[in-house]
């Protein structure tokens, strides 16, 4: 985070004769034109003046540098453990759906079933973020919000102990999932059966991204669907499934 009283040189309580003095001071120094090199320092000095020259934006701001400056005193050594301890990706989610009776003369192409299944799904309170709502976080001082460091000993990089391999680390945990981003739930959803595969003899049917939820750029688990089907629907299938498939296609139209 940017000290904006550190940019201009100035202290917190400063006024506005004050801020104004030392923007035109530097603005002077620092100006493009008359020196190339310092784009970017010229771009700071006129943020900093905008933002503490605006009373709502200076208010807003002192709030978060009080927040910023109390996180980092509250960090030993800059090194804390972080909260996210539970891997990125998202959790396979297995279920067992009996088909048993079902798959008869005039099937339709699919079969909907709504079936009730228990998985993670992003915690609504900090939009999956971990931390509480309105808190900072900041880049990790170890690896500078990369991520990773490389190991002296193998020269790769590996992930960052201090931060677990997030590149950032918050004070503030979201209170509700506990810093963990995501919160299990029990729902019931809509699942489309293709006839087709369940008369090909398909045991397993993956639906993909439908299992635990990832978070912190981590990817969704899959939905398995372990499914049981009659042994005469079976019999039919080897004794000239595609007559029997043909069939129940012919009934539907």
């Amino acid at each position: 985070m940017k000290d904006y009283y550190s940019i201009l040189g100035i202290e917190q309580n400063a006024g506005e004769t004050l801020i104004k003095s030392r923007y035109r001071n530097l603005a002077a120094i620092y100006h493009p034109d008359k020196n190339p090199d310092s784009q970017s320092k010229f771009l700071d000095i006129n943020e900093a003046y905008k933002t503490l020259m605006d009373p709502v934006l200076r208010n807003i701001y002192d709030k978060d540098l009080k927040e910023y400056e109390k996180f980092k005193n509250a960090l030993p050594e800059n090194k804390v453990i972080p909260y996210r301890s539970r891997l990125r990706d998202g959790g396979n989610v297995n279920i067992n759906i009996d088909f048993t009776n079902e798959i008869k003369s005039g099937a339709g192409e699919f079969i909907e079933k709504t079936v009730n299944i228990e998985r993670y799904i992003k915690c609504p309170a900090c939009a999956g973020e971990g931390r509480d709502k309105g808190t900072l976080a900041t880049d990790c001082s170890y690896c500078r919000g990369t991520g990773t460091v490389k190991n002296r000993g193998t020269n790769i990089n590996e992930a960052c102990g201090n931060c677990g391999g997030y590149g950032d680390i918050f004070l503030y945990r979201c209170k509700v999932c506990n810093g963990m981003a995501r919160i299990k739930t029990s729902e019931k959803i809509k699942l489309n059966f293709a006839v087709s595969e369940l008369l090909g003899g398909k045991k397993n049917i993956v639906f993909e991204d439908n299992g635990d939820e990832g978070v912190f750029g981590g990817k969704n688990g899959n939905l398995n669907v372990a499914v049981k089907i009659d042994e005469d629907v079976f019999g039919k299938t080897s004794n000239g499934g595609k007559g029997f498939l043909n069939r129940l296609l012919f009934f539907r139209k």
